[in-house]
């Protein structure tokens, strides 16, 4: 194995068992950080665990790991897309709007915060907003993708369940 190919295969395994240690432990532990938040290999552990976290439902614990990434790094759409979407299903609509809004401003073709924008949308009753991401996806994937479908049932749910 050549030398480089060797340093990029023992600094994925040093990401991968810094997620594995983050994510495995129990929800009310305390997450034990590498100590060098700088370093390529510390950010990519944060934001795995972080986007694992959100997989999880575990939103709370993963806005912590948000928020250090974006720190770290503050034009990582990614990061606010998690954020937004974490803050969303917490029930923290302005603050999910404003961060979806950072993300799409950083990556105005970011498939994930135009559909998860799209579902806050609905969620305050504003379908022809929610349409316009649609919109919008149906010109970044046009052959169709997960974004696009996903928003276009959450909208053919919404018109036959409209919010009181």
């Amino acid at each position: 194995m050549a030398r480089r190919d060797r340093r990029l295969f023992g600094r994925g395994l040093i990401v991968g068992c810094a997620v594995i240690a983050v994510v495995a432990m129990p929800a009310s532990s305390q997450a034990v950080i590498i100590d060098n938040p700088t370093s390529e290999v510390a950010g990519d552990a944060e934001f795995l665990a972080a986007e694992h976290l959100v997989k999880e439902q575990r939103f709370e614990e993963a806005l912590l790991f948000l928020k250090r990434v974006l720190a770290r790094d503050p034009s990582n759409a990614d990061a606010y897309n998690y954020l937004a979407f974490s803050q969303r299903k917490l029930g923290r609509l302005e603050e999910a709007f404003a961060n979806y809004m950072r993300a799409l401003d950083l990556d105005p073709d970011h498939m994930g915060a135009r559909e998860y924008l799209g579902e806050l949308y609905l969620q305050l009753g504003q379908r022809n907003k929610a349409e316009e991401q649609l919109s919008r996806l149906m010109v970044l994937c046009p052959l169709g993708c997960e974004a696009r479908d996903d928003l276009a049932r959450a909208i053919s749910v919404s018109k036959r369940n409209p919010p009181p």
